[in-house]
């Protein structure tokens, strides 16, 4: 059983997806070689892969497909037509997923055969193929209940609700593009994701460096600054330890360049202090710069006064 699955899902997968797509299917062999998985196990894991792989392939057919459904809103019902001017419902179901690359036949009935994916009423999916009437009318199903269809001569493409009345006429689904449906053990399933997850983390681990230097990260040799550009950031007028040598500094000292030049800083004149009695100043002031007081001073015997 589990051979005949293998080779449904490899045909159905050549068919499925284009050639050199990006496919799932294609797991990291490095990981599947760490897992040391036996060779059941193994092929159980790959057909899963590739049987998944078709479905994301036909989810993004099935939008391709009500894509150009809805651009065909509007346009009138012609038996035996399929576009671009006028539809009948197969022919309109046909045109619209041979847009997409999947090729179903011309009449509903074939289409219903020919199809291998059944669906249920109540796991119908955007792009599904619905049938009515014992299968004498098809539609898409676009999802919320709703399924585009052209629906008789004298009406035009459009959208209808899945009435309770039509839902009485149900005759049977399809899902063009998907594999056979197959169950898969939950085992199966984890392992697969489990490889996923360390396939991930082995493209992350090989990412290239950021190209943003870090700090750890010396800068190239060639964007080091020369020695005549080692020059500082700012101007030294801005230090506040070397304002006050620049405001002493004499005319026709060396200056910055005019354009570096920092504004002069506002100067503040101090107080001046209260002037005292001259006859305090002559004694005071003129005595200040000695270390003793003026008693030590005297000559030796004399007695001030």
């Amino acid at each position: 059983m589990l051979r005949a699955a293998v080779t449904v899902t490899t045909t159905g997968l050549a068919l499925a997806v284009p050639l050199g797509s990006q496919a799932l299917a294609a797991l990291n062999p490095a990981v599947l070689k760490s897992l040391h998985l036996d060779s059941a196990t193994q092929k159980k894991v790959q057909a899963y892969d590739r049987y998944r792989t078709r479905e994301a392939t036909q989810r993004e057919r099935a939008g391709e497909a009500l894509a150009f459904a809805r651009k065909q809103l509007g346009k009138p019902y012609r038996w035996g037509a399929d576009g671009p001017s006028g539809y009948d419902c197969s022919g309109l179901a046909m045109a619209a997923w041979r847009k997409a690359g999947v090729k179903i036949p011309r009449v509903t009935y074939s289409q219903y055969r020919h199809v291998k994916r059944k669906v249920r009423l109540g796991d119908l999916k955007p792009g599904d193929l619905i049938f009515f009437r014992g299968r004498s009318h098809v539609g898409i199903y676009v999802g919320d209940g709703r399924y585009l269809h052209a629906p008789h001569s004298g009406a035009r493409v459009r959208i209808d609700k899945l009435s309770a009345r039509r839902k009485r006429q149900f005759a049977g689904a399809v899902r063009p593009g998907a594999p056979a449906y197959k169950e898969w053990s939950p085992s199966v399933k984890e392992l697969v994701e489990k490889i996923d997850r360390m396939s991930e983390e082995k493209r992350s681990d090989h990412k290239p460096p950021d190209k943003e230097r870090t700090p750890q990260i010396p800068p190239p040799a060639d964007t080091l600054p020369r020695s005549s550009d080692n020059l500082p950031d700012h101007s030294p007028g801005d230090d506040p330890a070397t304002a006050g040598d620049l405001a002493d500094r004499p005319p026709g000292g060396d200056a910055p360049p005019e354009e570096t030049r920092p504004e002069p800083r506002p100067k503040y004149k101090a107080k001046p202090a209260p002037r005292k009695p001259r006859h305090v100043r002559h004694h005071s002031e003129s005595w200040e710069k000695y270390a003793g007081p003026l008693d030590e001073l005297t000559a030796p015997g004399h007695v001030p006064h």
